[in-house]
């Protein structure tokens, strides 16, 4: 067993501290302190400090003034203080490290960047100097007493780590310089109507489902119209469209029915030409935390938060996953042998699942599972024993999840024919294309979740040129062209990780907004300030979400903070210049926002005269049309929606102008019945206009 001479263990959280001071065995629980004679572990409760607010800087920032003069908010050294919420356990663990000898120090807070700011917030407020001898207890598999006697063994030097420290101050600093400044900025320049929420990647994400509600709004859709036969053979009946010009979408309906009077269900379609292509779907691969927040959404409906929360009870709780914050694909060259052992463990309780896999791929020659190039920070998410039978129904779920692709990662690949299908019928031309299984494969254990893979039908594998099928049924599908779908919790989770979008610039690497950690709690965040709104599986801009984007597309210097491209080039150099991008943010807001000034932004919404007390400007708000000098008293307000009518820039401007608006279509409160009228503004009121 490891010996050590005086030494301290700290873990970021308390079942951790106890996981590790169990496995060794010779300690005692005092106080919340695990000790054993000059030894401890001890436990954070997550961050102890946080950072300080503007005003504890300096005074001038204390109060958010009508003005920008005080901007930009940017501190000479980012300075941090005690948690309120915490602070008996910071004092605790500052008592521990003046009381007990630290010869030796183990960092076992978190394996993620994350964890690596937390403990060096913690060493620096107690004032640790030991670096030297300081080490780094890294493990990502649950904490068994084996695994938590081995990582220590293994730990390495704290020194080792240095990048993923300097990581986590850049992006947490940088963060708070954004936040703090342009968050202020807007809410400013729009005279305090609203008090706005601004961050790096949340707006990025809030501006992507603005755009792709808006594209949604504005799209016309175009009808079309399919002359489509049903034909048989032996058992299987499936479908050839009628084709001409290479198009089976025809926007005349009168065509298609003076077609159909010719066919009857005597007809009988020729094959002209059959093309088969064989192709293979490998089984897919392991989860990372992010894999599995979008199966678990589009399966069972979890939130990513949901997901997240429930995966760490697993892991912690109940001690059957391995750690779950991973945002790898892949295990490690080295973890053949943990695999093995897991897999033989599991498929006496899981023998269904096991009987279809191939235990000949696990391998290191199998580099679809076991990659230590393609390894980051954790290895992917994997069973480690079955779960406990008194957990609940969504644990069970996401346990089962992970199970699952467990025991896909090494079953057959699915191997099938992909069948184009060409016919005709007086010299009318049809095509068809599906396919034909020779060997599902994995996919006898799965459940499709692609709405295009459905609707691809099977067909039979023996088909013949010049066969005659011949015809069941033929009809007309009446259909419109579709804009893309709203994002939803699983589809915004995939842009997250992998930001394919016509807004980002083609570049040889794409880097993932947020982190597999984070990205759970930016989509929460949206919701919970109602930029965003969920219904059903949908994620939909809100009317607040809509005025916060508006008004930073006013901004020019703020664009680039809804620009996808910019973003994933911020996120590529946090990873691999972390002092060089928070510099640059410095530098971007030291610049570019002495630039702005209050009344260069308002003139961004300025309207016009305020005809009520003239003499100052109507802006534009969230949900109505004000005058700037309201604070002074001015009463002037217009609504964006009088009785379901939009009122736009345009209408407003008619109407303090003295001028009537176009007709409206409008619906009485009261009596829900619909009329049309006009609007002025007089003697200080909107008045209808018959």
């Amino acid at each position: 067993m490891y010996h050590y001479r005086s030494m301290i263990i700290l873990a970021e959280k308390p079942s951790v501290a106890t996981d590790i001071a169990k496995a060794l065995g010779r300690f005692k629980l005092q106080n919340g302190i695990w000790i054993s004679g000059k030894d401890c572990v001890l436990s954070a409760r997550g961050h102890l400090l946080i950072s300080l607010m503007p005003e504890e800087y300096d005074s001038k920032w204390k109060s958010w003034k009508d003005s920008l003069k005080d901007l930009p908010i940017n501190p000479q050294k980012f300075l941090y203080k005690e948690n309120p919420v915490t602070k008996d356990v910071l004092h605790q663990i500052k008592k521990c490290f003046k009381d007990f000898d630290s010869s030796e120090f183990i960092l076992a807070t978190d394996a993620e960047r994350e964890g690596e700011v937390i403990g060096a917030e913690i060493l620096d407020y107690v004032g640790f100097k030991n670096y030297e001898n300081a080490k780094r207890f890294w493990v990502s598999e649950a904490l068994t007493p084996d695994v938590v006697r081995k990582g220590l063994a293994e730990a390495k030097p704290l020194s080792c780590y240095e990048a993923y420290k300097a990581a986590g101050f850049a992006r947490a600093n940088a963060d708070w310089l954004i936040g703090m400044n342009f968050s202020r900025l807007l809410t400013v320049s729009t005279g305090n109507r609203t008090i706005f929420s601004f961050g790096r990647v949340q707006t990025a994400i809030l501006g992507v489902i603005y755009l792709r509600d808006k594209n949604i709004k504005n799209f016309k859709p175009t009808d079309y119209y399919q002359l489509v036969c049903k034909v048989r053979k032996g058992n299987i009946d499936f479908s050839l469209y009628y084709n001409k010009d290479d198009s089976d979408r025809f926007a005349n309906k009168t065509e298609l029915e003076f077609l159909t009077d010719k066919l009857t269900d005597q007809d009988k379609l020729k094959i002209t030409k059959i093309e088969t292509t064989e192709k293979t779907e490998n089984a897919p691969q392991l989860f990372n935390i992010t894999g599995l927040q979008k199966y678990c959404s589009n399966k069972y409906h979890l939130t990513p938060q949901q997901t997240l929360d429930t995966a760490q009870v697993l892991y912690e709780k109940y001690k059957c996953l391995s750690y779950p914050r991973t945002p790898s694909v892949v295990l490690g060259d080295e973890n053949v042998e943990l695999f093995k052992s897991k897999f033989d463990l599991l498929s006496k309780e899981y023998p269904e699942l096991a009987k279809n896999c191939d235990i000949s791929k696990i391998s290191s020659d199998n580099k679809r599972l076991f990659n230590t190039a393609k390894l980051t920070d954790h290895h992917a998410l994997i069973p480690l024993k079955p779960i406990p039978k008194e957990a609940g129904g969504n644990e069970k779920n996401v346990y089962n999840a992970v199970l699952l692709r467990f025991f896909q990662t090494i079953m057959p690949a699915c191997v099938y024919n992909s069948i184009t299908v060409n016919a005709e019928k007086d010299n009318m031309a049809f095509i068809g294309k599906g396919r034909s299984y020779i060997n599902k494969g994995w996919k006898n254990t799965s459940e499709s979740d692609n709405e295009d893979e459905k609707e691809i039908e099977t067909f039979p594998t023996d088909l013949q040129e010049n066969e005659l099928l011949p015809i069941i049924e033929t009809s007309i599908l009446s259909k419109q062209t579709q804009p893309k779908k709203h994002f939803t919790n699983a589809t915004i989770l995939a842009l997250m990780e992998n930001p394919k979008s016509e807004d980002v610039e083609k570049v040889a690497k794409l880097v993932g907004l947020g982190t597999p950690a984070t990205r759970a709690s930016i989509i929460k965040e949206l919701i919970d300030r109602q930029y965003i709104e969920q219904k059903g599986q949908q994620l939909l801009i809100t009317k607040q979400g809509e005025f916060l984007i508006e008004t930073v597309i006013k901004i020019p210097c703020l664009k680039d903070f809804i620009s996808l491209s910019t973003t994933t080039k911020w996120e590529e150099q946090l990873q691999t210049e972390p002092n060089k991008f928070l510099q640059s943010i410095k530098n971007f807001i030291t610049t570019e926002i002495p630039k702005i000034t209050i009344t260069d932004t308002w003139k961004t919404n300025e309207i016009g005269s305020c005809p009520l007390c003239r003499k100052a400007e109507v802006l534009e708000g969230k949900n109505s049309y004000y005058c700037s000098d309201y604070k002074n008293g001015c009463k002037f307000s217009i609504a964006k929606n009088i009785c379901g009518a939009n009122i736009s820039v345009n209408d407003v401007k008619l109407l303090i102008s003295g001028k009537q608006t176009g007709t409206k279509k409008m619906t009485s409160a009261k009596t829900q019945k619909q009329f049309s009228a006009k609007l002025a503004y007089e003697k200080g009121k909107i008045e209808f206009k018959f």
